[in-house]
């Protein structure tokens, strides 16, 4: 017997099932807060998978290592925050193998994107149980979710966002520049800050054209799951100096501050053609700046100051 869950992030609506005595069911509890209600329904519900951007279906019983023997690898990406190979299948259907690190691989798990890009597949069988489990699971959701709102106006977005005066700032910058230390420097410096999400939030521009940044399921190792939005007031990229200065980028210079910290499939014509269409509709509608910082109050106060 499986057990089915409807989510709304950012807007946009995804279920996910799996059989309802999986282990698996207990390491979600960052989706909770994101479960579609009767309250959170707006308008008429068209409860098919037209109303969704994706589904994902978790076979917690087969590998899919049979996909393994007809699949050709298109790309690796290994890093600090996971594994993924990127695999056509025999069929021409897409494969991401995702596990914590590629020592890890053959108890990864096999996420399998078919013709009907919204009906996706997760053969969890390698690692159904414990935390391995969990991080493949909130992998290949957190993956999904950046493929299919990429042409929706929409960016899953690696970064840390702060809440002051009624508005979100985005804090961008590569892995270690101080993402969460400078976004913790408002929290305790900026009266009234808080923290939206600390890892991953969601950054989309409104069928009215306004800039909204929402929290998410995603905070990293920050447990902030917020199912919260805020007007987008601006967003900075740090590095670190020894000194505290800021100024504001316009044209190539603000899409290249924003652009590395997207996530998407840039390979791919089409989503990589939205995620460029939403890139620039954000640029021109909310102020990019560098921020050249000292991890200390003076910088958080320099920088409210400055794009407030």
């Amino acid at each position: 017997m499986d057990k089915q869950n409807s989510y709304i992030v950012g807007g946009h609506r995804f279920y996910m099932s799996m059989p309802v005595e999986s282990v698996l069911w207990n390491g979600v509890d960052n989706y909770k807060p994101f479960i579609e209600t009767e309250d959170t329904i707006e308008g008429d519900r068209v409860d098919t998978l037209d109303s969704c951007v994706f589904s994902l279906y978790v076979d917690t019983v087969s590998a899919g290592t049979e996909l393994m023997e007809s699949s050709k690898v298109l790309a690796e990406f290994d890093d600090d925050t996971a594994f993924i190979s990127v695999m056509t299948g025999g069929k021409g259907e897409r494969i991401f193998q995702i596990s914590l690190n590629r020592e890890m691989r053959d108890r990864g798990g096999l996420l399998v994107i078919g013709e009907d890009y919204r009906n996706c597949k997760l053969y969890a069988g390698a690692c159904n149980g414990g935390g391995h489990g969990h991080f493949v699971l909130n992998n290949a959701l957190m993956l999904l979710y950046a493929l299919f709102t990429a042409t929706r106006n929409t960016l899953l977005i690696h970064a840390s966002v702060a809440v002051a005066d009624g508005k979100g700032y985005v804090f961008l910058g590569k892995s270690g520049t101080g993402k969460s230390t400078h976004t913790r420097l408002w929290l305790n410096n900026i009266p009234g800050a808080w923290l939206l999400n600390d890892d991953n939030p969601v950054v989309k521009i409104e069928d009215d054209g306004n800039v909204m940044v929402y929290g998410s399921p995603w905070s990293g190792k920050t447990p902030c799951y917020r199912n919260e939005k805020a007007p987008l007031g601006a967003v900075v990229r740090l590095s670190q100096a020894p000194h505290n200065s800021i100024r504001r980028l316009t044209g190539i210079q603000a899409y290249a501050a924003l652009a590395p910290s997207a996530s998407s499939m840039k390979w791919d014509r089409v989503m990589a053609d939205g995620l460029h269409n939403t890139l620039s509709g954000i640029i021109q509608s909310v102020g990019i700046f560098h921020l050249e910082c000292l991890p200390d109050a003076d910088a958080a106060h320099l920088c409210h100051d400055t794009v407030k």
